[in-house]
Order: C-alpha cells, then sequence, then structure tokens
C-alpha cells in the first residue's frame, strides 16, 4: 500500500455513493466525477462506458424510469445498464425527465474534467468499492489502454465482516487492493475509511 501518497485529484470510480461520500467527509474531493452516484449491472458496462470515453452515455432517448422515491426518480440507461438514483427530480407538475438538459450539462463538465485528468501527467488516483480481483483488472486495463496518463494509481477497496482492514495482493505495482470492515449504512464504516484515507493527500 502506498503511504503518505500527493495527488493532484482524487476520483471515485463509483459502484455506489459511498467512495465519493468518504472523499468528501475526509476533505479529498475537489469535484465531482462522472461515476460518482451510479451503479451499473455489470462492470463489464463500466469498462465499456471508460473504454467509449462516455459516447452515447445516458442520452435521452435511451433513458429509461423505472421507479422513484419522494424526492427523485430512479432512472435506466438501456444501453449501459447504468442506474441513477439522484439526477432526476420527482416533482408532482412536471414530467419525468424534465430536468434532463440540466443534468446532462452538468454530467458533460464532469465527463471533460475526468478525461482531462487521465489525459494529462498529473498523478491521479482513482478509487472503487466492491470489485472482485477480475473486475478490478478489467478496470485497470479499460483506463490503462483508453488513455494516455502514466501517473494513474488504483485503489480497489471491498467490505468484510473481518474486523480489520486487510491488504491483498496484487500484480499490478500501480494497483492496492484492500479489504475493510463494512459499517451499518451505506456509506460505510467511517473510522476504515478515515485510516484508509488518512494515507493521502490533496496536491494544493
Amino acid at each position: 500500500m502506498i503511504d503518505n501518497k500527493e495527488y493532484d485529484a482524487i476520483i471515485s470510480l463509483g459502484h455506489n455513493c459511498q467512495v465519493a461520500s468518504q472523499l468528501r467527509r475526509n476533505h479529498l474531493r475537489k469535484f465531482s466525477g462522472p461515476l460518482d452516484w451510479f451503479n451499473f449491472a455489470k462492470t463489464s458496462e463500466v469498462c465499456k462506458v471508460l473504454q467509449n470515453r462516455f459516447e452515447g452515455f445516458m442520452l435521452l432517448e435511451n433513458l429509461e424510469v423505472y421507479g422513484k422515491s419522494q424526492n427523485c426518480h430512479y432512472v435506466r440507461d438501456k444501453s449501459t445498464t447504468c442506474l441513477s438514483f439522484h439526477d432526476f427530480k420527482n416533482v408532482t407538475e412536471e414530467d419525468p425527465l424534465f430536468d434532463y438538459f440540466i443534468f446532462r450539462e452538468t454530467l458533460d463538465r464532469r465527463i471533460r474534467r475526468f478525461i482531462d485528468c487521465l489525459s494529462s501527467n498529473k498523478d491521479i488516483l482513482l478509487i472503487r468499492a466492491n470489485v472482485n480481483s477480475t473486475d478490478s483488472f478489467d478496470i485497470y486495463h479499460a483506463i490503462k489502454e483508453t488513455y494516455s496518463n502514466p501517473n494513474v494509481h488504483f485503489l480497489f477497496v471491498n467490505q468484510s465482516d473481518e474486523q480489520q482492514i486487510i491488504e491483498q495482493p496484487s500484480t499490478f505495482k500501480s494497483i492496492n487492493s484492500l479489504q475493510i470492515p463494512s459499517g451499518k449504512t451505506w456509506e460505510g464504516n467511517y473510522e476504515a475509511w478515515k485510516k484508509v484515507l488518512s494515507r493521502f493527500s490533496l496536491r494544493r
């Protein structure tokens, strides 16, 4: 595990909202990434989105509303299996997806920033939760083969009933994998995340 490493940006690759939430809680989130709040049915679909540089991602014609909460519509991108739970407001007097173009503008800005980081020479750390070893290698290769930045590192964090942080072996120097104790809420185990993320800092 890399200790006391300074990065220009630390970006969530998702799985769910937990990574972005913990980065924000630990003051390691300079900006929002395009995958912060999304979930995908399959990791292979995440890889396709990354390999395609988000081309065709979350287009209006591919979206379907499949549920709702009190505040938001649950929306699926049929072309990528991506699920959105927080982006589209549930307003009684408005049609579903009435705010799509506001969402699109925000998403495009996040995509551009993400691609810029991965096309630069900046030190970047990408973090994704709940991935097995095969999925982690697939994500690694999808990014390394698509984007030119040689200074991208990866942290994959899995959760279990074990009560200690366990470092897992990796065959790639730029990949670190950890197992941490599960938390009681969707935000995960605060103390475990704090201990893990305390090893990193942001370059000012």
